[in-house]
């Protein structure tokens, strides 16, 4: 699939013009200069045809800060991979110098430029427009991301130009989302996934602001990988970047199929830990708990790291755990096979039988009868329960589990639902 490249310096509205694009807010868009740091993936479709897009960070192309140089670095990364490159410039604050530094750079690439004017809808727009005349493109578009126009000549162009804007994807491959509390690894183990610094590793907490995604082949299946911010409570969520961000991972998790939840083993689990457990089961996600950095224990303490973390998620017994070293790569084979297998058991169908055959031996509910349980949906798996009685959550509970002992479904939630009918005597299951 044919790449854009959106890069310009900080503040000119990269994020706005990726959402634009993308359809979709994954990057934070807040009015701070600085605010994108990794590179973020988005597939846009026109007339038909798709193509990835990729939103950097802003261009720091005088400052020697680590984190600076780092950026920088995410942005060379992501210019090698471009068939085309929108270099986004700001119309209502007209040429900077940071804006000819980032022209120079670009024309070393030897690569074909779209020059994006944006927040053309200001008032100062038509003063400073003439102003980026001098750098002598031959594609210039005058957009608003904001509001939207001017994308549709800007895309229009674009599909005449890329070298292969293939049709548009029919099957999704699955998602799988990284989640944790700040520092516990989440990036450091998408990067050893993925083979390559997707995403900026660095010492401080809270580096990673977006949602920033890869896709990797595992078994011959592509997966997409999106590492998160790392999530705290609310009531320690500092600064507005840090909520847009939050809302954004939270707002994910209804489009995934498989979770990863990270904790420093060094730590320990908390009860923020376990409130994100419970927010994705209660989205009938599937889930899988990594504990990290198991390589600063010795190996006659993993297992023991294994029944504390089942202790510390009382009534997860169903939900695999797997050890890791995202920085040492260790244990991450097993984790992508244990992804791999709960995205099967998300999609099983019972044998019917099978089922019949439990439903007459299962313990029948208090004043009433269990009249038969049918399997109505997968991906996550629904069950009916019909019955002559209203039941409490502890008989539910118990049909849920006596159906994982018989047909496993590890790592994913079971939906049960309830019909009360008056007596028919016991009916098979059809």
């Amino acid at each position: 699939m044919s790449t854009v490249v959106i890069v310009g310096r900080k503040n000119v509205g990269k994020s706005t013009v990726f959402n634009r694009l993308a359809q979709m807010r994954l990057s934070v868009v807040y009015k701070e200069p600085g605010v994108t740091r990794d590179r973020l993936y988005g597939e846009v479709e026109w007339r038909g045809k798709t193509f990835s897009v990729i939103d950097t960070g802003g261009f720091f192309p005088d400052e020697d800060a680590l984190l600076a140089q780092k950026i920088t670095q995410q942005i060379d990364l992501a210019l090698q991979q471009a068939d085309l490159i929108y270099f986004v410039v700001d119309g209502k604050d007209g040429m900077k110098p940071g804006d000819e530094t980032i022209c120079a750079h670009l024309r070393k690439m030897n690569k074909t430029i779209f020059l994006l004017v944006n927040k053309c809808d200001h008032k100062q727009f038509k003063t400073n427009v003439h102003d980026f005349n001098a750098f002598g493109f031959e594609h210039v578009f005058h957009v608003s991301a904001e509001a939207g126009t001017g994308f549709g000549d800007l895309l229009d162009k674009t599909m005449t130009t890329l070298p292969k804007p293939y049709a548009a994807k029919k099957h999704r491959i699955p998602r799988v989302l990284i989640l944790g509390r700040p520092n516990a690894g989440k990036s450091t183990l998408l990067n050893s996934l993925a083979g390559e610094e997707r995403v900026i590793v660095h010492e401080k907490p809270g580096t990673t602001r977006d949602l920033v995604s890869t896709v990797i082949t595992y078994n011959e299946q592509q997966y997409e990988l999106i590492d998160t911010c790392g999530l705290r409570r609310s009531a320690r969520v500092k600064d507005a970047i840090e909520f847009y961000s939050l809302v954004r991972a939270t707002a994910i998790i209804e489009k995934i199929d498989v979770a990863v939840l990270l904790f420093d083993t060094t730590q320990g689990v908390v009860d923020q830990d376990r409130r994100i457990c419970r927010m994705i089961l209660s989205r009938a996600k599937g889930l899988v708990i990594a504990p990290n950095k198991v390589d600063l224990f010795a190996q006659t303490d993993i297992d023991r790291i294994i029944e504390s973390t089942y202790r510390s998620f009382p009534s997860m017994e169903f939900i695999p755990i797997i050890p890791i070293s995202a920085q040492k790569k260790k244990g991450t084979e097993k984790l992508l096979q244990s992804i791999s297998d709960i995205i099967r058991e998300k999609k099983k169908t019972v044998d019917k039988k099978v089922l019949q055959s439990i439903v007459s031996r299962i313990q029948q509910p208090t004043g009433g009868e269990l009249v038969h349980v049918r399997q109505t949906a997968t991906d996550p798996p629904v069950f009916r329960a019909t019955m002559t009685t209203s039941v409490k959550d502890n008989y539910i509970k118990y049909l849920r589990n006596t159906l994982r002992n018989y047909f496993g479904f590890s790592g994913v939630p079971i939906l049960i639902k309830t019909r009360v009918i008056k007596h028919r005597g016991r009916l098979s299951v059809s």
